[in-house]
């Protein structure tokens, strides 16, 4: 629950500063423009950290094929609806975080890859931040993560794009955000979705959302300065 920018986690307080416009949510990293309030931002954070959650337990359980679809499921019933699907081009080579801008630029346009590569940017300089989103988005020698880049559009609507990839890596590796990706990737598959959240639909699932997840936010949200 949000009270003045603060939100309540399991007895501690995580400040939302009015300023933050990015943050690790698990292995997300979420970026905002200047029109999403901090209850907007919060109700992001929460819902995405919920689906990714569900999504994951559900993945690692044998009952998911397509993770992205499961997981846009997942954020549907929330609120993150009217979807409209993009096909983002191959990934390049070079830096991981640099074939994400550009794929983002190229698929759904450079307002949207600004931020994510401001975002980027930011998480290379927060040691603690990046190891958080490298160490949930790896498993052995898979990994995922989305990209999610949010504008206000309306009051009550935000405009998402989803940008998710899957990886298999070539051996075990620790980091791989900043790493150059022939060194690192055996393959990948990426999937974009640009989605817009009711955040009026929402409301009336967020002390339920916040229930679920609230065990776990501290160690999977990590605000970074832009």
């Amino acid at each position: 629950m949000t009270d003045h920018g603060l939100l309540s986690v399991g007895g501690q307080r995580l400040r939302l500063d009015e300023a933050s416009r990015a943050a690790v949510v698990g292995a997300s990293v979420v970026s905002f423009n200047e029109g999403l309030t901090l209850q907007d931002r919060e109700d992001i954070y929460l819902s995405n950290l919920y689906a990714q959650l569900a999504t994951r337990s559900a993945y690692e359980d044998g009952l998911v094929g397509n993770w992205f679809d499961y997981y846009k499921n997942k954020l549907r019933y929330l609120g993150w609806d009217s979807a409209r699907p993009v096909t983002p081009e191959q990934a390049g080579r070079g830096l991981m975080a640099d074939s994400v801008s550009q794929q983002i630029s190229r698929s759904v346009g450079a307002g949207y890859s600004r931020q994510a590569s401001q975002a980027m940017a930011s998480l290379g300089r927060s040691p603690d931040a990046l190891q958080l989103f490298e160490r949930t988005s790896l498993q052995r020698d898979t990994g995922l993560f989305q990209m999610i880049p949010c504008v206000a559009k309306s009051p009550g609507k935000v405009e998402i794009v989803l940008y998710h990839k899957q990886f298999r890596t070539r051996r075990a590796v620790s980091g791989f955000l900043f790493r150059p990706m022939e060194e690192v990737v055996e393959s990948s598959v990426e999937q974009m979705a640009v989605v817009t959240f009711s955040t009026l639909h929402y409301a009336t699932f967020r002390r339920k959302v916040a229930a679920a997840v609230i065990a776990e936010t501290t160690r999977h949200l990590h605000e970074l300065e832009i």
